[in-house]
């Protein structure tokens, strides 16, 4: 199973001296090396394949025998993001010189005047992030997840509702799948010498041209045709195994992307499924642009147009990595990323959304983690009412600390555990009565509300133990 958040794990011990202690042979000599324990299974290196099997999500040694654990660790490492975030944006505050480059600060003190929020900004920031970060909503989606979700649908059919999804994620990642290619192509270029350099750059000059003119076929043959063939023959001449056929491995999932994206396709195979009664005849019968214009009504299209977040976001943390933020900072730009990343695992079941802000000059940062299935799914939590629907709100405040907020709903009521710092909790009977107002205020039935103090963090496995549902499936790594 492909593993986005490159969870290969390099071999244990492999830097160490190859000095080895052997453990004594069950039931024997310990001098005879040679006896195999029918009781358990090793690895010919003789390493046990689990590692700090006692608690996966504990465990902080490298697991090299599943994906899942890899994914599990990396989820726990990613919920210091709150704090690493507020550290990044507490550092913009002051004056910083140490590696700093002028164009780094001049993002970040865009980022920092972008984020200050009022009540308003807040709830169309909040609202915009979660149409952005959900592209498969709307009516038309709607039909399509009941239609796979019925036990009375064909496997063929279901295939068909995945290959048209797969086509339409693909089809609405054009801009960003573009901008991969030229990077990478640009890249490309600095990392071939002399001539072979030359040749590509000419080879970039013309993609470029093709891009702009929306010519996808066009810029697809310039790849296929030109780009690989060249900087292949290139490693073929050179022996050269670094970094031009590692950008070469890279662009082959962005081209594979980019081809299946075709917009012809993508319509095609909408029409494929309002003739097989999915969806309503009459979407076979629009032309291709009233296709289109059905499709761009969706909330995520809107959203991802005006997601100045993102983009910002993303300026701040290529500035970052590329050197010119400085070691530290660096450092937590790539814990930044790495825990945005981890959204994209095949193991995901959950929503997450950031929401960082510079409320009244005090800065913080949230991030809000969602089940978006808790409604239809009988393997979720459930009550003798029904369903439990479940929100976990992490958050840090300059000069605070750090909160926890669990909101629970069911048919009982909406129950909510507020974990605080200690100066926070010293005034609890005030705060709980405020939240019961707030939640009686918007027409929610309250069933509990407690403010106490935070001992420690709550995790995100043990408040959607779902996040385990998907270790059954195939994570075993090579």
């Amino acid at each position: 199973m492909p593993d986005l958040l490159g969870a290969t794990n390099p071999v244990p011990n492999y830097d160490a001296p190859s000095t080895r202690i052997t453990p004594p042979a069950p039931g024997g000599d310990p001098n005879i090396q040679n006896v195999v324990d029918p009781n358990r299974v090793v690895r010919p290196d003789g390493q046990e394949g689990q590692q700090g099997s006692g608690d996966a999500t504990n465990s902080f040694t490298a697991r090299f025998e599943s994906n899942f654990m890899t994914f599990v660790q990396r989820l726990r490492g990613a919920q210091d993001l709150p704090r690493v975030f507020l550290e990044v944006l507490q550092g913009q505050t002051v004056e910083v010189s140490s590696g700093i480059r002028s164009g780094f600060a001049s993002e970040m003190a865009q980022f920092l005047e972008f984020i200050r929020m009022d009540e308003a900004a807040l709830a169309n920031f909040l609202e915009n992030q979660m149409q952005s970060g959900s592209r498969f909503t709307g009516a038309l989606f709607a039909l399509l997840r009941g239609a796979y979700n019925d036990p009375t649908t064909s496997e063929m059919t279901k295939n068909e509702i995945l290959l048209f999804l797969r086509r339409f994620a693909d089809y609405t990642s054009t801009e960003h799948i573009e901008a991969n290619l030229l990077r990478t192509t640009d890249e490309m270029t600095e990392a071939l010498p002399g001539r072979w350099s030359q040749q590509l750059t000419d080879v970039l000059a013309q993609l470029e041209n093709s891009i702009d003119a929306g010519d996808r076929e066009g810029s697809l043959k310039l790849l296929r045709e030109q780009v690989f063939p060249l900087v292949s023959r290139y490693v073929s001449a050179t022996h050269d195994h670094g970094l031009a056929r590692n950008l070469l491995s890279a662009m082959t999932l962005d081209v594979a992307r980019y081809e299946n994206g075709n917009e012809a396709a993508m319509l095609e195979a909408l029409r494929r499924l309002a003739s097989s009664n999915i969806l309503p005849r009459e979407l076979a019968e629009l032309s291709n642009p009233e296709l289109l214009r059905v499709l761009r009504e969706a909330d995520f299209f809107k959203a991802a147009k005006s997601n100045a977040f993102a983009e910002r976001m993303a300026m701040a943390t290529h500035r970052a990595l590329s050197g010119e933020a400085g070691v530290d900072m660096q450092e937590a730009f790539h814990h930044i990323m790495n825990s945005v990343l981890i959204n994209e695992s095949v193991y995901m079941p959950l929503q997450h959304y950031m929401l960082p802000m510079n409320w009244n000059g005090r800065l913080a940062f949230s991030e809000m983690w969602v089940d978006p299935d808790a409604e239809r799914s009988s393997r979720r939590p459930q009550s003798a009412g029904g369903p439990v629907q479940r929100v976990l709100i992490k958050m840090d405040i300059d000069a605070v600390g750090a909160f926890d907020v669990l909101i629970q709903n069911r048919s009982e009521g909406v129950s909510m555990l507020v974990t605080c710092p200690k100066s926070v909790a010293e005034h609890s009977p005030k705060i709980t009565q405020s939240l019961r107002d707030i939640l009686a205020h918007n027409g929610l039935k309250v069933e509990q509300v407690q403010v106490v103090e935070q001992h420690r963090s709550l995790t995100v496995s043990e408040v959607f133990p779902q996040v385990f549902e998907r270790m059954s499936g195939v994570n075993v790594k090579i």
